[in-house]
Parts: structure tokens; sequence; C-alpha cells
């Protein structure tokens, strides 16, 4: 069990995008989920999907768990990552499935970046990018706690760690124009997603 895996967090609804599932939606042809799988396949021998609904998924051709705790946001996604991975992986690089941009440079200095810590995690404009940020599979227990005691707040299990920020200086130095913190939450981003993936 050494180095790191990669998950894509794909519990949200899409309810701003009529109850799309975000990662099967298309951009520039091709399926957002079909784009990640590249850029993370090339960087991580182990990939996998953690969707509340696993069945629209499985035809990804990526292994879908199914997340332990439903329905209840973001950090259940990241407890199921950590969990199904803790067999391949000492830590797990998480991904929004709504990000269509990923730079193999950028997921490679996540992977890299501080080993050994408990929390990698990138800083743009000065906010946290949780959702895409590298965990320690030995929180694993801390983030089942923190889901059990019915607490699911992402940004209060990132206060109770010592995390390492990466901000934009080194982020920009892989990926000049932070396309891979693009995400697509609404028809606006959609749009604007189609556009840049055209240039």
């Amino acid at each position: 069990m050494t180095g790191s895996a990669a998950a894509i967090i794909a519990g949200g609804r899409g309810t701003r995008l009529g109850g799309l599932a975000k990662g099967l939606m298309t951009v520039d042809g091709q399926r957002i989920i079909d784009r990640q799988r590249q850029a993370l396949q090339a960087v991580f021998a182990h990939v996998v999907v953690i969707a509340n609904d696993p069945v629209a998924w499985r035809e990804t051709g990526l292994p879908v768990v199914a997340d332990r705790v439903a329905d209840v946001g973001p950090l259940a996604g990241i407890d199921a990552a950590l969990a199904a991975l803790a067999d391949r992986a000492t830590d797990v690089v998480c991904v929004a499935a709504d990000m269509p941009f990923l730079e193999p440079a950028l997921l490679r200095l996540l992977r890299d970046h501080a080993a050994g810590a408990d929390a990698v995690v990138p800083r743009v404009a000065g906010n946290p990018e949780p959702l895409l940020a590298r965990y320690a599979v030995r929180l694993s227990p801390l983030v089942a706690a923190q889901l059990g005691s019915g607490d699911f707040a992402l940004h209060r299990f990132l206060q109770r760690l010592p995390v390492i920020w990466l901000d934009e200086p080194a982020l920009r130095l892989v990926d000049p124009s932070l396309r891979s913190f693009t995400n697509v939450n609404t028809p606006a981003d959609w749009k604007a997603a189609e556009a840049a993936g055209r240039q």
C-alpha cells in the first residue's frame, strides 16, 4: 500500500442543470468524466468514481463506489473514497466530477507535494478548493466520525487538520490559467466551458 490514487466525486444531483449528472455532460463533444479519466489515468494507477447513484456511472469504464452515507454532500464522497482505496494507496486525490479541464501537471503537483501530509489543498483567490485536493487514507476514521456526529460540513473538516496549502503562485507554475479549477454548476458555466473547450 504505497503512493496515491484518485477518486472522482460525482455525488451531486445537478439541480441547477435540470438534474443532469454533471460529469456525464459533454464539453466540446466529450463527456466531462471521459476527459477526467484521461487526465487522471495519466498520473494515477487507480482511479474510481464515487457516486450516490452508481448505476448511472457504470458505463464509464471506471470502478464505481457508492457513498457510505447518502445525500449529505461532498464530505461523504471523500469518506467513501478513502475507505474504498485504503488497500491500494496511502492518499487519495479527490476531484469534483464537474471539472472538465484537469491539467496532468497540476495533478502531479497534488500527488507529489509535501509527501506524508494529512491534506494538501489548493487555494484560488484565497478560497480553499477541497474538491481538487489530496487526503491521507489514515484520515478515514476522522471523516467517518464527523459524518457520524451529523456534521457534514467539509470546511469544518479542513479546520480540524494541519492542511498544507497550495496557493496561486505554485499552482500557476503548472497550470498558468488555473483551468483545472473550472467547474460546471450552472447553464452559464456549461456555456463558458464549451467555449473554452473549443479554444
